[in-house]
């Protein structure tokens, strides 16, 4: 009897502990709990970065016959693998006329972290209309797994003429004409030859006068050492732009003349004589000054005998200055220490190329721009046969150019790579902060 209690204890234990009751009607059926493990599906998240639009003449601008291309990056940030991604193109003007472009891109598959470069090619033939065309830019994957679209809207220019330079003159002063001959080039947003005198098939663009104002100081004393190479640079600079390029009128101060009034009514005399035609040439030469507490680079006139501000010429007065000159192009040139602060700053600038088109849209933008033997550092006085560094290949830069334009993004590009192997120096070149640079260039032009 004991045994058969103990057997039946035994099996009411075994039920208690692997299962239990569940009473449906008057039946009684045992379920087994077996716990179960959660499984979470690993997904792909795609992402679209690093949106750019560049095309060949880099005014940022889908012309007539030219070719383009948009471009972005793919990423998978998810942890699960995006399959048969594909790239999806249209316009949101699905009537807009002259522009061709890749509508399907095959990716593949995206593993998790894994990017994708993509490019959309864009041909614009010669029915492209001034306007904006709005591009529509979907990225589908195989299970839904899409990334959000974007959209980007692109500038578009009509076909048009170039240009060739004749000398001419143009109304009470001598000017440089350029006409429009039948060759192919591109027009602008709106009317792109306003402003130019442009009357039917010929376009007249006034280049009008170009000023100097050379400034090179040698003669220091004080707390400032005196230099031995400022003034000889700032007079060779002096005679290249005389005998080798169109300049109409110079105003010089070498040593002791370039006082701190002598300077100010330099850019003084400048602001009242220059026209908004007129391009204005800016070289200093000397010993320049940076104030960590003001946080601000200053010129050191000749006549400065201790670092107070008072007796400098700070980065902002020069900007201050040329604002206030009305030229169409100011190109400032500054051999001295902590010359690069005057930028602090940057702005849109078109590349260079090679073409009569690029001439004209860099001379109808207004510029103010600086080229520097060096950031906000020291740089050297003695160099290469009694010239600094910076000088000496600015010289040899100006002299072997034999183009009969010669932009300033052209000539800093001949300059940095010597200047920057054979010293410590790093010029710069860039737009003036809050001086008014729309993006255009100062153009040499060669007798």
């Amino acid at each position: 009897m004991k045994t058969k209690i103990l057997i039946l204890f035994l099996v009411a234990a075994v039920s208690f502990t692997y299962g239990q009751e569940v009473i449906t009607g008057k039946s009684k059926v045992k379920k087994l709990i077996i716990p179960q493990e959660k499984t979470v599906k690993e997904l792909p998240n795609l992402e679209i970065r690093n949106k750019a639009f560049t095309d060949q003449n880099g005014n940022n601008i889908i012309d007539g016959n030219e070719k383009s291309f948009i471009k972005f990056q793919i990423y998978n940030s998810g942890e699960g693998l995006a399959e048969n991604v594909q790239i999806k193109v249209s316009l949101k003007d699905p009537d807009t006329k002259g522009i061709n472009f890749d509508k399907i891109i095959a990716v593949g598959d995206l593993a998790t972290k894994q990017s994708r470069d993509i490019t959309i090619h864009v041909n614009a033939d010669r029915t492209v209309q001034t306007g904006t065309s709005t591009f529509i830019i979907e990225v589908v994957e195989k299970n839904g797994f899409d990334a959000f679209p974007f959209a980007y809207a692109i500038g578009t220019r009509e076909f048009a003429l170039a240009l060739t330079v004749v000398e001419g003159i143009v109304e009470e002063q001598p000017q440089e004409v350029i006409i429009a001959q039948p060759e192919v080039i591109m027009r602008g947003v709106g009317d792109p030859l306003k402003g130019l005198n442009v009357s039917g098939d010929r376009a007249e663009m006034q280049i009008g006068n170009y000023y100097a104002l050379i400034i090179g100081i040698d003669d220091y004393w004080g707390v400032f050492e005196p230099l031995n190479n400022a003034v000889a640079d700032a007079e060779s600079i002096e005679r290249m732009l005389k005998s080798k390029y169109k300049f109409d009128d110079f105003i010089t101060l070498y040593n002791r003349q370039a006082n701190r009034l002598n300077i100010l009514n330099a850019f003084e005399e400048l602001s009242n004589i220059v026209k908004e035609t007129d391009n204005v040439f800016i070289y200093y030469s000397g010993h320049g000054e940076f104030n960590e507490r003001q946080n601000k680079g200053y010129w050191v006139p000749v006549d400065a005998r201790s670092k107070s501000m008072a007796e400098l010429i700070s980065n902002n007065d020069i900007q201050t200055a040329l604002t206030g000159i009305p030229s169409k192009h100011t190109l400032l040139i500054s051999d001295a220490c902590f010359a690069g602060d005057i930028f602090r700053g940057s702005a849109y600038s078109i590349p260079f190329e090679d073409s009569d088109r690029y001439y004209r849209e860099i001379h109808q933008l207004k510029s103010r721009k600086a080229i520097t033997s060096g950031g906000i550092e020291p740089v050297m006085d003695g160099g290469r046969e009694g010239h600094s560094v910076f000088a000496y290949y600015l010289l040899r830069a100006l002299e072997n150019n034999e183009s009969r334009f010669y932009d300033a993004s052209q000539l800093f590009d001949r300059i940095k790579i010597p200047i920057t192997n054979n010293s410590e120096q790093r010029p710069k070149f860039a737009p003036i902060k809050f001086s008014g640079d729309e993006g255009g260039q100062f153009i040499f032009i060669r007798k």
